[in-house]
């Protein structure tokens, strides 16, 4: 089985970036996806731009912080995207704002980091809960022939999600670890499986921002934990990216 371990929300603060950088170079997550509008923005740019084997996808965001282009159906009073589960679905939005929104952060990805994103996802899912939004992040992945999370597109098969690994409430480390090879081992006869993560350090930004804050500590220690590094060798997991993916063909 290859399984990509993607964690999550790079440049969504300072802490949460140090905590999936320090998962990818000394645990076991192989990639990110990096937020464009977010204050951890231009750290995780600066990491990318100092790591050239990285590999950092683009984490497609209407749901946090302000966007890059004017689009008046995305936003609220303030000018701030509006979070899906306070819509509940994507009646409001104009799907061109949408796309346009998507492509100048793509644009924004390019020129913060000056290299193309491995592939793409969203921040909480949005693409995969709103159909207008999973249209325009299909558009927009192959446009620039990237995979998508999930998706069959043009060029790229859709890659089996696996989005179970967190840490519930009350839940220990302990549990945490053995959640994550529970999942490995459900999914062994898959043959690529991409796994979410969402690891990081705490800082006062995420701690008022979010819910999910405590948590991503634990799952970066499990992430960087020698029983599960010796899990994955023992049973012939390898370790991949989204850049090590085959592409349908070359047209």
């Amino acid at each position: 089985m290859k399984l990509i371990i993607n964690a999550d929300d790079f440049g969504l603060t300072n802490g949460v970036t140090y905590g999936i950088y320090d998962a990818v170079k000394n645990g076991i997550a192989t990639s990110t996806t990096m937020m464009i509008n977010t204050p951890g923005t231009k750290l995780a740019a600066g990491i990318i731009k100092s790591d050239k084997n990285l590999k950092v996808g683009l984490h497609l965001n209407l749901s946090l912080g302000k966007p890059l282009t004017s689009c008046e159906s995305l936003v609220d009073e303030n000018g701030c995207f509006i979070k899906p589960k306070i819509l509940k679905s994507d009646e409001r939005y104009d799907e061109q704002e949408v796309y346009d929104e998507f492509e100048a952060q793509y644009a924004a990805f390019i020129a913060l980091t000056g290299k193309k994103p491995t592939h793409m996802d969203s921040h909480l899912y949005l693409h995969q809960i709103f159909p207008k939004v999973e249209r325009q992040a299909k558009r927009l992945s192959e446009k620039f022939e990237i995979p998508l999370r999930k998706y069959d597109t043009k060029y790229y098969s859709g890659v089996y999600f696996e989005d179970r690994f967190k840490l519930a409430k009350d839940e220990s480390f302990i549990l945490l670890k053995s959640k994550f090879k529970k999942l490995v081992a459900e999914n062994s006869g898959k043959e690529v499986i991409e796994l979410m993560a969402h690891p990081g350090y705490l800082d006062k930004e995420i701690l008022e921002m979010s819910s999910y804050s405590f948590p991503r500590t634990e799952e970066g220690a499990v992430l960087k934990d020698p029983e599960i590094k010796e899990f994955i060798s023992r049973n012939a997991v390898e370790l991949i990216s989204f850049a090590e993916l085959g592409r349908k063909y070359n047209g």
